[in-house]
């Protein structure tokens, strides 16, 4: 009579660990509340609000002290089942059955009997809609979040339409401009712009250049060696310089790809040593 526990089942012979496991892992779940006996109901703290709220059961005959010894014996039997989150819950719960118990234990008049009345409804009605308030905020937590789990597709206005009279004067304005262009040019064709492409060091350049000096090493070399040898006052020394590079890497890498060579780097940053495959 004075003891409230979580609901909590002794497990039955044959049951196996699994099932425990399953039971303690819903110990801290939402519907677990205290259960309550007390005079004219016995259950859990969830379902006596919901009682009391349809009316069918009356607040009158329901013990505050038995209510609270229940009450406070349930919350530290549940120190570590039940999150904290749950406990103050369950303590808000308390304090509005407490508070609808004593306005209706003392009311000074008839007048102040039906305004406990309509309070306690009016507590009734607003636990009720914290209760939808939370349902709602779990429902929109367990949705999908913009900007984590799901992002917005960018999307360009399109541009106003313009009117097909403004699109045909257009074209026509553009037609005469080009028609004026052409006017006394003849029926020569304009030359068009090509220009020299630079004399670089290329990748089969290098390719050849790669085979010959194996041929003459065969021990293998660094494929520094390989790098064509640019006079200091040629033009444009520096861009000669990075392509004669590039294409020896390029080279190099397209040679061992194909079983040619085999390219060797000791450490980090050194240098790359390029060498033919063995037989």
């Amino acid at each position: 009579m004075g003891e409230a526990l979580v609901r909590e089942e002794e497990p039955a012979c044959g049951e196996g660990r699994g099932e425990q496991a399953e039971r303690g892992d819903r110990a801290d779940s939402p519907s677990t509340t205290p259960q309550l006996r007390v005079e004219g109901f016995e259950g859990p703290l969830d379902f006596l609000l919901e009682m009391v709220r349809r009316q069918r059961v009356d607040l009158g005959p329901l013990s505050i002290l038995t209510l609270t010894d229940q009450l406070v014996s349930a919350i530290e039997n549940s120190a570590g089942s039940a999150r904290l989150e749950r406990r103050a819950d369950w303590l808000v719960m308390a304090s509005q059955l407490l508070l609808l118990k004593a306005q209706l234990l003392a009311p000074a008049s008839q007048e102040a009997a039906e305004e406990a009345q309509e309070e306690a409804r009016r507590r009734l009605e607003q636990l009720d809609e914290l209760a939808r308030m939370r349902a709602g905020a779990e429902w929109l937590a367990a949705r999908a979040q913009l900007g984590r789990e799901v992002f917005a597709r960018g999307q360009v206005d399109p541009p106003a339409p313009r009117p097909q009279a403004e699109l045909y004067v257009a074209f026509l304005e553009a037609t005469l401009a080009l028609l004026e262009s052409r006017e006394g040019q003849g029926a020569e064709a304009p030359t068009t712009y090509r220009p020299a492409p630079p004399d670089l060091w290329r990748i089969s350049d290098a390719v050849r250049r790669i085979t010959e000096l194996l041929g003459q090493s065969p021990a293998g070399l660094p494929l520094q060696r390989c790098l064509p040898t640019i006079p200091p006052a040629a033009p444009d020394r520096p861009l000669r310089l990075r392509a004669a590079l590039a294409s020896t890497l390029v080279a190099g890498l397209e040679l061992a790809r194909d079983g040619r060579v085999l390219l060797r780097q000791d450490e980090a940053f050194d240098a790359v040593l390029i060498g033919p495959v063995p037989a």
